[in-house]
């Protein structure tokens, strides 16, 4: 290969699980909780290796030797951590205490968090004569990002700041064009030329773009020796207003560009690539993104920030950040990074299969923005309606598929749920039931399967209601957890209205299409709470049917919210509502151990923004 193999850098729905988004008519538990009965939570599909605020990860390795350079926190102006495995890390502490004369004091940025003082998206490379630290910051000149140079002996720093200026400033100040600013460097290296990618951050105003440019540098990597050229800019509905982070790899005589797209301050941030024969283009961008919240199960909240970096084994592995539960701090991933005809693949993540490239029966084809692929099939209203995608399985055995869909079907019932029926290589899997989302608010459905090795036929075909099909994730390997409960029986359910309830930091207010004409808001504090008085007639297990609706979203990107439940003051789990958008009322089940006689359940603010209209115990 042509770049350097010791770096290559990137900067470049939780899976919004549908399970979820139940309605008592499924007699399924979703969320189930409480010390006696709860259902464990499957194992997540990938965990954190530095479980701390450390976003837009760089990785270089030397002699051995990884370092991570990271986004400010913590009031450390570019964090250093060190590993030999990529598993395990050692903070280090911040390797550029002092910046150039030209970054402005004061900065913040809130959407990175608390401690973010606009110091972005480190870079180190190796250069003639020792290291090259390039890192975002606030121009003193202009209200913009830009990118400065500092150079060390070593890796571990210190490094200090070459020049007065900017190296890459196109912020209107020193006589530049305004492009945005500058943000996001990174290196590559080929035939003993050295290049810097960078970012023009044109999404901060109505007039420009985003855009992102390659331009040689000297060999001792501190100044601009050639014009920038552009390779990619923000172009396609799945990136949002942003192209950002870009990693320059080749492998086998074809070029990768990656990159991260959308807002990194919510869920729907991505990892996307683009593709070409030669090194200034033109570039192909992919149709499907590499890296997803959803096709990570949810494990990982807007992964992005990627580098890439030879691992131990002398293969792939790329290193990304994603948000915690609560949107605080952006935590590390890595996983392996595997090229399959040609075709890029995070181990990690699910595969993805379009269902518009599926096999389509009495069903249509039709663009959507807000798919995955930019396509869905729609239209699956006859009985023959169905749709048909081969996965590929690297062995026989027990998977899951993540079935991406929207319903919005009503009758004279109101809201009604959708079913399809499932079945593998052409053998009976069951009826997949679909909740009422409303129409394009996409959520993923996991079903349990068993795969043969090789390739297998996946085929949805309509029952009853009107869902859409976007994709369908594999997860080789993976198991869902087992439901440990009584039989929901809501015919037999006695409901408590929540505004009955006793309500602590919250509000009543009204509503024509919620139980009993009103609900319970303004569940937004940490106090927030509602108490509902249950009789039970005899003790043991029960199941609660929380009515709800969630509209909670970060950064234009829909999120689950939670609560906690607590039965006669005594911990009873947490319960998890996916977006199913506000006044769209759904039903979510709870299993908890009540006594005999009088009981009293809570439920109270956790995480994000839920609305209760009524429970039922059954």
């Amino acid at each position: 290969m042509a770049h350097a193999t010791t770096h290559v850098h990137a900067k470049v729905m939780g899976v919004l699980l549908a399970i979820g988004l139940l309605t008592p008519a499924t007699a399924a538990v979703a969320a189930p909780g409480g010390p006696a009965l709860g259902t464990p939570a499957p194992a997540p599909v990938i965990e954190p290796v530095i479980d701390a605020n450390a976003p837009d990860p760089d990785v270089l390795l030397v002699d051995g030797v990884y370092h991570a350079y990271a986004t400010n926190s913590g009031g450390e102006n570019v964090q250093h951590f060190t590993s030999t495995d990529l598993e395990t890390w050692t903070d280090e502490g911040d390797v550029a205490p002092t910046l150039g004369d030209w970054v402005a004091e004061g900065c913040s940025f809130g959407p990175g968090g608390v401690t973010d003082r606009c110091i972005w998206a480190p870079e180190v490379s190796e250069v003639e004569g020792g290291y090259a630290l390039y890192y975002t910051a606030r121009d003193s000149l202009a209200p913009r990002q830009c990118i400065g140079v500092s150079l060390s002996d070593s890796p571990d720093g210190p490094f200090l700041p070459v020049g007065t200026d900017p190296l890459v400033c196109p912020d209107g100040a020193r006589g530049t064009v305004d492009l945005g600013g500058a943000i996001d460097a990174g290196t590559y290296t080929e035939d003993g030329r050295l290049y810097l990618l960078w970012k023009a951050d044109g999404n901060c105003c109505p007039d420009k773009t985003a855009i992102i440019y390659l331009q040689e540098l000297s060999l001792d990597g501190t100044t601009l020796t050639g014009d920038p050229v552009e390779l990619i800019r923000r172009d396609l509905p799945y990136e949002g207003a942003v192209v950002e982070a870009p990693t320059l790899l080749e492998v086998d005589g074809t070029y990768y560009l990656f990159y991260s797209a959308n807002d990194f301050g919510g869920g729907g941030y991505r990892t996307s690539y683009a593709t070409s024969d030669s090194l200034t283009g033109p570039w192909t961008k992919a149709t499907t993104e590499l890296m997803t919240t959803d096709r990570f199960s949810g494990d990982v909240r807007g992964p992005g920030g990627q580098d890439i970096v030879v691992n131990p084994d002398g293969g792939y592995s790329i290193v990304f950040h994603g948000w915690d539960p609560t949107y605080s701090y952006r935590a590390v991933y890595t996983s392996e990074l595997v090229f399959v005809d040609g075709v890029p693949s995070v181990v990690e993540a699910s595969e993805r299969y379009q269902a518009e490239d599926g096999v389509v029966v009495d069903a249509r084809v039709v663009g959507d923005t807000a798919a995955s692929g930019g396509a869905k099939v729609g239209g699956m209203d006859f009985a023959t309606s169905s749709v048909t995608v081969t996965v590929d399985a690297e062995q026989a055995g027990p998977a899951v598929i993540g079935i991406r869909y929207t319903n919005g079907t009503e009758g004279p019932g109101g809201r009604l749920t959708a079913t399809d029926s499932l079945t593998v290589n052409g053998r009976d899997a069951g009826l997949v039931t679909f909740a009422h989302t409303t129409w394009g608010n996409w959520q993923t459905l996991e079903q349990q399967v068993r795969l043969r090795e090789g390739l297998n036929t996946i085929t949805l075909t309509r029952v009853s209601g009107f869902a859409e099909i976007d994709a369908v994730d594999l997860y080789e390997g993976r198991r869902l957890a087992p439901v440990n409960s009584p039989p929901s029986d809501p015919t037999t359910a006695v409901r408590y209205e929540a505004e009955a309830g006793v309500i602590s930091n919250a509000r009543v207010r009204g509503d024509g299409s919620a139980s009993g004409g009103a609900v319970v808001g303004g569940l937004d504090f940490d106090d927030s709470s509602v108490t509902f008085t249950v009789v039970a007639d005899k003790g043991g297990p029960a199941t609660l049917g929380i009515r709800m609706s969630n509209g909670s979203e970060r950064g234009g990107w829909p999120i689950e919210s939670t609560q906690d439940v607590t039965v006669n003051g005594r911990p009873a789990g947490t319960v998890t509502y996916p977006f199913t958008r506000w006044g769209n009322w759904t039903t979510v089940e709870h299993t908890v151990l009540l006594r005999k006689g009088v009981n009293t359940v809570t439920l109270t603010h956790d995480t994000f923004f839920a609305e209760l209209d009524a429970v039922d115990v059954y």
